[in-house]
């Protein structure tokens, strides 16, 4: 069991997808609770009970907001895509959960009785574990399986260019910054990638047999435009690369891996770019 918390698994950090699981779990939470009145609520009497309810799937998408965009901004190195596993996933659920039911617990104390009820806390956390914690895990479990399942035997590239192969001197890389004014001036063929940083964009290339790398204040979508080589594609977010230095292709569970020749880079492509994958065929 230790062994498969360890393993990679998909980090999706989209903004939206953030805000519609946050939002849907509040609605979701307020109208169970409205429309099914479980745990003994249709027994609660008090006019503003509707009102009252909807409460606890407000804290529920406030305290998964906070999560989502105040804990990760706090601690950005754990909630590293390339360093994402099943058990953080887990981890970032059972956290969800357990601050959403403290809160609630709270609220609900405040509100529905007259004091701490150490069996009422209890049991909060009881139903809120049976009703999301473990169904959630077991869907974290189901999809590291299936994405594992898809990614583990990837198509490998069914050729390489030639090593000492003749290249147009012409076709060349031009990256210019966006004060117009610095630029990196590249021949295809001794160009890797270029990875997001930040502010800038760093560019890695081959000089001499050596490898090098120089920074360049861009956006990788902009950096992205002024490349014209159809070998030369965007595969991840925070990566741009020269398919033709793919040497061969693994995966996991969070997507395929690109390795390129010469060089221990390994490049992540994400999930939305895995048909470039294929065109290494």
């Amino acid at each position: 069991m230790l062994k498969i918390l360890r393993q990679p698994y998909p980090h999706n950090d989209s903004t939206r997808r953030k805000l519609f699981l946050s939002f849907g779990a509040g609605i979701f939470i307020s109208s169970f609770l409205i429309f099914f009145e479980p745990f003994g609520i249709a027994n609660w009497q008090n006019p503003q009970k509707n009102l009252l309810l909807s409460g606890f799937g407000i804290i529920t998408t406030a305290m998964m907001l906070f999560i989502y965009f105040g804990i990760q901004r706090l601690f950005p190195k754990f909630f590293q895509e390339e360093q994402w596993t099943v058990g953080r996933e887990i981890f970032m659920v059972a956290l969800n959960f357990c601050s959403i039911t403290a809160i609630n617990i709270l609220y609900s104390q405040h509100y529905f009785s007259n004091g701490f009820n150490l069996l009422g806390f209890i049991s909060m956390i009881i139903y809120t574990f049976v009703l999301g914690v473990f169904p959630a895990t077991a869907i974290i479990l189901i999809n590291y399986i299936y994405y594992l399942k898809q990614y583990s035997k990837p198509p490998q590239p069914s050729h390489l260019p030639e090593k000492h192969a003749i290249h147009d001197e012409s076709d060349e890389i031009n990256l210019i910054a966006e004060n117009g004014k610095d630029k990196i001036q590249l021949n295809t063929d001794s160009f890797y990638y270029i990875e997001s940083s930040d502010n800038y964009s760093t560019v890695v290339f081959k000089q001499n047999e050596d490898f090098k790398k120089d920074l360049i204040r861009s956006s990788l979508t902009r950096l992205e435009s002024q490349t014209q080589q159809k070998q030369i594609v965007r595969c991840h977010r925070s990566f741009i690369v020269n398919l033709d230095k793919v040497e061969r292709v693994s995966g996991n569970a969070q997507g395929y891996k690109l390795h390129l020749t010469e060089s221990n880079f390994i490049i992540p492509v994400a999930r939305r770019y895995s048909q470039i994958v294929y065109e290494l065929k």
